[in-house]
């Protein structure tokens, strides 16, 4: 994995840029259609940065999950200082993975991407997945708004999950976002994927778009439910120099998300 992080980590895929933006979907959609995945490339964006829309229609399951998850990747700003060399090299040091956009969203999607992988070679069960990828976000950019609903709304999942998540002094956050809160739905979660040991938030991962507002949070229907959990922590400096994942963290998360999406193949929702 960490082979292919290095890769994904040295494309600068920053708005505007129209051949790095390509070198960042023809290198997920490769990935994503040697596992079983159809690829779509979808939406005109000014910014050279359109929407990925992945499916996974499953043999081994009757459930639906939404994923969501972004290629680009916040621009260097002039005052960072780096301790590594060059931000968009990988670079291990003290137990941490150093690179632009290893945090958000790349390291957490490529271990996510492996997790499925391995479980699809295995024959282990997995549910039908629908990946809204966008290349967006960090401009807030609108050509997610118009790609996103019509591919929620085709699909009719109930289980949507956020891109990454937290982790506060050591300890798993677990947001959560119901309509309407199910108790047992949640300790049987935490119970499954994190051992009861997460501590639960009803809160959503902080996103500032357009008039406020998220293309992913938008796109889930009211009868759903959102969720987010992933490897990030207090030094993990998203949009700042030293951007980082603790790299123990991330590779527990590909176990961690292999649990997840065996619960959904269960779970009573």
């Amino acid at each position: 994995m960490l082979s292919a992080l290095n890769e994904y980590i040295s494309i600068k895929s920053i708005a505007g840029d129209k051949d790095e933006n390509n070198k960042a979907i023809m290198f997920l959609g490769n990935i994503l259609r040697e596992i079983g995945f159809s690829v779509s490339v979808e939406g005109e964006s000014k910014y050279e940065q359109p929407t990925i829309i992945a499916k996974y229609d499953s043999t081994s399951s009757s459930k639906k999950v939404v994923l969501y998850g972004h290629y680009d990747v916040e621009i260097i700003h002039k005052k960072e200082k780096w301790l590594s060399s060059d931000p968009f090299v990988l670079e291990e040091k003290n137990d941490r993975l150093y690179g632009r956009g290893i945090a958000d969203n790349k390291g957490i999607f490529l271990a996510r991407i492996f997790a499925i992988k391995e479980m699809i070679e295995k024959n282990e069960a997995v549910p039908s997945i629908l990946w809204l990828i966008q290349g967006e976000e960090e401009v807030g950019g609108l050509t997610p708004f118009k790609v996103f609903p019509k591919h929620t709304q085709e699909f009719g999942a109930k289980l949507y999950v956020e891109e990454t998540g937290y982790h506060n002094n050591g300890e798993q956050l677990l947001f959560f976002l119901p309509e309407e809160p199910k108790v047992n739905f949640l300790e049987n979660l935490n119970e499954a994927v994190f051992e009861s040991k997460a501590k639960i938030e009803y809160r959503t991962l902080n996103k500032f778009f357009i008039a406020g507002k998220c293309p992913f949070m938008e796109s889930i229907p009211s009868n759903s439910y959102y969720l987010g959990f992933g490897p990030n922590d207090e030094l993990s400096n998203i949009h700042q120099e030293n951007e980082s994942l603790n790299k123990v963290l991330l590779m527990k998360h590909i176990k961690q998300f292999q649990k997840f999406l065996t619960w959904t193949t269960v779970v009573d929702i």
